[in-house]
């Protein structure tokens, strides 16, 4: 009886193991058949031509928020196949859904994005004026919210279209792929005002060195962005390295001299302004650092003197950009009083 019991038991384990089989074959079928009819849509939606735009987009972080930008992109005309006989609104919305169909068409992997991603340029509504063939403003899209996104990424952004009045859309569906990269915004020493003909330039180490004979009354530095912010203007802050980071420098950059370099008496100079603004789409600062010498006398003659300026984060503003983290965003200034 026992022997009976087994020999059912284990009949019923096998039926529906095959029939799981079954259902799973035609479950995937099924999906593919969806999956392909999704596709087939699609291409029927592009019958007359492939239609595909190129743009670059950027994220700028400053002090912990990111900013995203689309600075580089062609907008087209929304075009319809005969002229309208009354005016019509063509809604545009971004279908992050279509990356996986487009992909399966034109066995690409563009990566998935989300909803929030990227958005239509004119808030997605264009107007169609009666007797015209194609909308008053471009289509293109922008980048809303790129914090989740890859740098250096190339990602494929697909524009559904729609009327509103029934005009025929030469296309229902366009495609952007949008260059996406990701940086920290960030300030550098860039050139420094030509006193007696004497000139900034770098040292290895990349940091701006300038040599004199005599003393300037004064000397003026612009500085410059590592990409450009155009959300709003922004402060770059300046300090006066002090005499151990004089020191160290001349170590460093090997600075040599009879007698051995030391640093610049404190009470010689001030920086008189410590403060610039460089303005939103711009890469060079407007004003200038300035560096003034009052009390020249301090410096003694036959001497090697070292001083140096270097950009720290203005805290006074959401916009203050810090430095770079390397020597680019200093300056050493040398010199040696012959007479």
């Amino acid at each position: 009886m026992a022997t009976k019991n087994y020999h059912h038991s284990l009949s019923n384990f096998f039926i529906p193991k095959c029939l799981l089989g079954i259902i799973i074959a035609v479950i995937t079928l099924a999906a593919c058949k969806k999956e392909m009819s999704e596709a087939d849509d699609l291409q029927s939606r592009m019958s007359s031509g492939m239609v595909s735009y190129v743009q670059g987009s950027n994220v700028v972080a400053l002090n912990g928020i990111n900013y995203s930008f689309t600075p580089y992109y062609k907008g087209v005309p929304i075009g319809v196949k005969e002229r309208v006989k009354s005016d019509d609104l063509i809604t545009a919305v971004v279908d992050p859904s279509l990356v996986a169909q487009y992909n399966l068409i034109y066995r690409e992997t563009n990566p998935a994005i989300s909803a929030e991603a990227f958005t239509v340029a004119n808030k997605g509504v264009f107007n169609l004026t009666s007797g015209s063939t194609q909308t008053k403003d471009s289509l293109y899209v922008l980048l809303n919210d790129g914090s989740q996104l890859k740098d250096s990424t190339i990602y494929l952004v697909p524009v559904t279209l729609s009327s509103s009045n029934g005009a025929k859309l030469n296309y229902s569906v366009f495609f952007f792929k949008v260059f996406v990269t990701k940086g920290e915004l960030k300030a550098k020493m860039s050139s420094a005002s030509i006193i007696g003909g004497v000139t900034a330039g770098r040292l290895s180490s990349g940091a701006l060195s300038l040599y004199y004979t005599t003393v300037p009354d004064s000397v003026k530095f612009r500085l410059t962005l590592n990409t450009q912010f155009p959300a709003n203007d922004v402060r770059v802050q300046g300090i006066a390295l002090t005499d151990d980071e004089v020191r160290a420098g001349i170590t460093k950059e090997k600075f040599t001299g009879v007698p051995a370099p030391v640093p610049v008496p404190g009470a010689a100079y001030n920086l008189v302004k410590d403060l610039t603004t460089v303005t939103a789409k711009s890469l060079f600062s407007k004003d200038s650092l300035t560096l003034k010498f009052p009390n020249k006398a301090l410096m003694l003659k036959q001497r090697w003197y070292v001083m140096g300026v270097k950009l720290k984060t203005y805290t006074g503003s959401p916009f203050g950009v810090p430095p770079v983290a390397n020597d680019s965003a200093r300056v050493y200034i040398r010199f040696f009083l012959a007479n």
